[in-house]
């Protein structure tokens, strides 16, 4: 017998009515009142930091504890984060925890599998999904985190609604400041990151996996500062970055690079790049099997990828030990080391060359399979 769901009310009443009035007083409000180009400056940088604190604290640091930060920055990405109105970082980790434990099954949160709808924002309206029991058992003894979880109305509607009006009064718009800076904010940032349940499951590649539904979303990207990569994140979530490549738009990995350099950050943890390309192709030997390609061909060029990935590894480490050796080489040795160094160099762009070849006879068998 089916059970009917409970609502859980304060919930739903806010995400529903915070779009709806905020909306509607937003085309009110630019209607009758004049905004200025320095208002919408600071409306952007603020959605801006919203969603970093999000992407950034609640998910890459807190969920998944991909880096480590000091206090004081800490404290910041809770206090923007909390000014999302996404719930407390305790709950929001555990409950992102528990969907990359369970992903696609009856005990994820906001399972795909249940409807476009319900992963983007449809389960928050339910109290079954709400009221999940917090399991962060590491957040859990942090005292900062702790005391956001316990005083979270207060750290919200502080920042989320009386920080808005403040900063409004600066531009003599109290009322636009609250409309603006609060209630839009809040709706267009939620928005964009439910996205990354929900489009994201749906739309786009599965490159490291095909066997989830997380995808590669370069709109979501773009929409949540980086966060659309996600086939990726799902198969390789302790990464501190979503865009692997220097052309991926990741900006919460740029703020995270731009924290370390100014020694606000540490021990940034990264994949390295053998199980990444070992990943892809083991999902795309699958793909290329079930194509009609030989299991055998594909398993012997597949391990001459990797082995000429590894030996490209091997003469590169060889060379940076022998150029530091170099530097504190006696005069008399240098010639020799001088040649050690340029056969190194050598050996390097043999490895390159071999490893690309394989790379492209791989690529051809995919465009033969796709065509």
């Amino acid at each position: 017998m089916k059970i009917k769901k409970q609502i859980d009310w304060p919930v739903a009443l806010f995400l529903t009515l915070n779009p709806i009035v905020g909306l509607t007083l937003f085309f009110v409000y630019i209607y009758f009142f004049d905004t200025t180009v320095a208002m919408w400056i600071v409306f952007l940088v603020f959605a801006a930091l919203t969603n970093l604190s999000i992407t950034a604290g609640y998910h890459r640091l807190f969920a998944h504890r991909s880096y480590e930060t000091n206090t004081f920055m800490k404290f910041i990405l809770l206090f923007f984060g909390s000014s999302a109105f996404q719930g407390p970082a305790l709950k929001w980790a555990s409950d992102h925890r528990r969907h990359h434990s369970h992903i696609d099954t009856e005990k994820d949160p906001y399972s795909i599998k249940k409807g476009f709808w319900y992963a983007h924002m449809g389960w928050l309206f339910y109290k079954e999904s709400v009221d999940l029991a917090i399991k962060a058992p590491d957040l859990e003894k942090d005292r900062l985190i702790q005391h956001q979880n316990k005083h979270y109305l207060l750290w919200s509607i502080g920042t989320g609604f009386l920080v808005p009006v403040l900063i409004g009064l600066f531009f003599g718009a109290p009322l636009g400041g609250l409309i603006i800076f609060g209630s839009l904010r809040i709706f267009l940032t939620q928005q964009s990151t439910f996205f990354v349940n929900s489009l994201c499951h749906t739309l786009g590649e599965q490159t490291y996996s095909k066997e989830i539904s997380a995808r590669d979303s370069f709109i979501v990207a773009v929409l949540t500062h980086g966060e659309g990569y996600h086939n990726f994140h799902h198969q390789f979530q302790l990464d501190y970055r979503n865009g692997i490549r220097w052309y991926h738009w990741d900006p919460t990995k740029w703020m995270i690079q731009l924290m370390k350099l100014f020694g606000m950050a540490k021990k940034l943890k990264t994949i390295p790049a053998q199980e990444i390309l070992k990943a892809k192709l083991n999902s795309e030997a699958k793909w290329l099997e079930a194509k009609g390609i030989s299991a055998e061909k594909i398993e012997t060029l597949k391990l001459k990828i990797l082995e000429t990935q590894n030996k490209v590894k091997k003469f590169k480490e060889e060379y940076q030990q022998t150029q530091a050796a170099w530097k504190n080489s006696s005069q008399e040795k240098w010639n020799e080391v001088q040649l050690q160094i340029e056969e190194m160099k050598l050996n390097i762009k043999r490895a390159k060359a071999e490893f690309n070849f394989a790379l492209k006879e791989w690529q051809m068998y995919t465009q033969l399979a796709t065509a």
